[in-house]
């Protein structure tokens, strides 16, 4: 009787956070696209404001380390949905020539929304999917309301969370909010052929909106809007072609074009970031603040400029290192990590599967972030990190970065991002250097062996890979 009285007052004094204490969380994901993680103005970056964005980092915990297992969208989102390389199903770029039954096989045991929704969560999904093995994103465990990338997850949100904070839905939720912008920047801030007749009019709409704004300004107000441009503008020493074939053509522009390319890039960012906000706002008028989990990232960044280059699908920082923030209870608040490792899309499965006290799958390759985020448990050694792109294997100790291609004679970069964290100068032949390559690639050359990748193939040019596609049946798939 004692225990039961002793019980009641707790309960009496505690409330109803008692009560939201002994069910599982929420969670609220956020996804924008082609983010990189210095494109928001907490990060210093004073050419663009990003309140939104910012309200996030304030509350939580974001990882300043944090790199995408592929700097390109469908390869990228496919290891935030399962914790694994898309070189598992056979490709490693936007592409239908994946291996359906390998993906199928990964999603049905693996899927982020599969294992939620056994774990009795409502799993809930709008916005951009461009995922292998999909259209509906149903084979990855969510429904569908709405493919709009644009407003479409904000509508939806602001419209659930409502029917969730009025007792309309009982279970707990996972809301997966996959934004498109500041992808619109692939458009060639309106200087792509495209634009804007060979795009749909949803395509074309947000840099249409830009542009017209931009026309608004007088000369000196624009010329204030515009951010200087990278401090690493030339290509590093040892690059080939076929390593950044995709995007090479954008160092033939002009200081106009390159201008309209950097202005437009962060409004298209403040633009998303209104719409994030549409989203905080309804989880806080729902009331359901308390009891949400909310995590921020972005599938990949943009070069922006670096090197020479624009969009993306390079192993550089500029595109692969991308915004990781997690916010909630028991989450340390307004804390920059600016030294843990970590690949959102290796990492988030586990850690968001140990924040809310789900078993998450075996074998992946990926650590729960949770002792880093709570202070509570031994924390992971980690001593790099593994990613890849369309054409190369790239190992990160967190200092220097070792890349192998696979093209004719496996050429090699090899970069130290302390001393050179513009990446400009390639190290691989520096005999200073060659025992610090020697390992690198050895742990790298290892673990693709452990995995089938070995021996490498040595004529993935873009050339060779588009006419694989074609001879199964299969096309490059839209950026």
């Amino acid at each position: 009787m004692k225990s039961k009285a002793v019980m009641s007052i707790a309960l009496s004094i505690l409330g109803s956070n008692a009560l939201i204490s002994q069910s599982k969380p929420n969670v609220l994901f956020i996804m924008t696209d082609q983010q990189s993680y210095n494109m928001m103005s907490c990060m210093g970056n004073k050419w663009l404001s990003t309140p939104n964005m910012d309200k996030i980092a304030i509350a939580g915990y974001r990882f300043e380390r944090n790199y995408c297992v592929n700097p390109v969208s469908m390869p990228s989102r496919f290891s935030l949905l399962t914790g694994h390389y898309a070189s598992e199903v056979g490709v490693k770029e936007n592409t239908s020539a994946y291996d359906d039954s390998k993906v199928q096989k990964i999603v049905s045991a693996n899927a982020l929304g599969m294992v939620f929704r056994k774990a009795g969560y409502e799993t809930l999904y709008s916005g951009k999917t461009h995922l292998y093995g999909t259209k509906d994103v149903s084979e990855y465990g969510f429904t569908l309301d709405g493919r709009d990338p644009y407003d479409g997850p904000a509508i939806y949100a602001e419209k659930v969370l409502d029917e969730i904070g009025k007792g309309k839905k009982s279970k707990p939720f996972l809301l997966f909010l996959s934004f498109l912008n500041p992808h619109d920047i692939c458009y060639k801030a309106g200087m792509d052929k495209r634009f804007p007749e060979g795009l749909s009019p949803e395509n074309a709409r947000e840099t249409g909106r830009q542009l017209a704004l931009q026309k608004t300004l007088s000369a000196d107000e624009y010329r204030k809007q515009i951010p200087p441009r990278p401090s690493n503008p030339d290509p590093i020493n040892g690059e080939q072609e076929e390593m950044v074939v995709m995007d090479i053509d954008s160092r033939v522009w002009n200081v106009a074009q390159w201008d309209l390319y950097n202005w437009m890039y962060h409004r298209l960012t403040e633009s998303v970031d209104a719409q994030i906000g549409r989203v905080l706002n309804a989880l806080k008028k729902a009331g359901l603040e308390e009891n949400t989990i909310i995590v921020f990232t972005s599938d990949h960044g943009d070069m922006n400029g670096a090197h020479g280059l624009a969009l993306k699908n390079v192993l550089f920082e500029e595109c692969q290192r991308v915004p990781f923030i997690f916010v909630g209870k028991g989450i340390k608040q307004n804390y920059a990590d600016k030294s843990t490792l970590v690949c959102n899309g290796l990492d988030f499965l586990p850690t968001i599967c140990d924040l809310v006290g789900i078993e998450y799958p075996k074998g992946l390759a990926g650590i729960s972030l949770k002792p880093f985020l709570t202070g509570q448990g031994p924390k992971t050694e980690r001593k790099y990190i593994i990613t890849e792109d369309h054409n190369g294997y790239q190992i990160n100790d967190g200092r220097y970065k070792y890349t192998i291609y696979e093209l004719p004679g496996y050429p090699e970069i090899l970069t130290d991002i302390q001393t050179n964290p513009g990446e400009t100068i390639n190290f691989s032949n520096d005999p200073s250097c060659a025992l610090i390559k020697s390992s690198l690639k050895k742990e790298l050359m290892a673990d693709l062996a452990k995995r089938g990748l070995t021996p490498l193939p040595e004529n993935r040019t873009i050339e060779n890979i588009r006419k694989a596609e074609k001879s199964k049946g299969k096309v490059e798939v839209e950026y």
